[in-house]
């Protein structure tokens, strides 16, 4: 690296490649469960009782509502994160070794 020019690889997360790359691949999980969990319970709940399609359909609704409100939080959480405040800094992570 010359004198004077910041090293562009530099991460300013301490945490590993993988440790990131999880962390990202269970929150796409998470947001994805939480738009299809409610409609496919809603769908059961519909066969096991006869009602097809209401509960399935307010499921639906009931998904859509939990996960939009899971993505539009987002931004501030990585906001928070990036600042050092959030509670992901807060519970250790991020805070271990840096490798070398």
């Amino acid at each position: 690296m010359i004198d004077g020019e910041a090293d562009v690889r530099e991460n300013p997360d301490e945490r590993s490649a993988l440790s990131i790359g999880m962390e990202w691949g269970t929150r796409v999980t998470t947001i994805g469960m939480e738009f299809a969990l409610p409609a496919l319970l809603g769908f059961g709940v519909d066969r096991w009782l006869g009602t097809t399609p209401w509960v399935a359909m307010a499921g639906a609704i009931a998904g859509v509502a939990i996960g939009m409100t899971h993505v539009l939080r987002l931004p501030a959480e990585l906001a928070r994160g990036a600042r050092g405040d959030g509670p992901a800094r807060k519970a250790g992570r991020g805070g271990g070794p840096k490798a070398e």
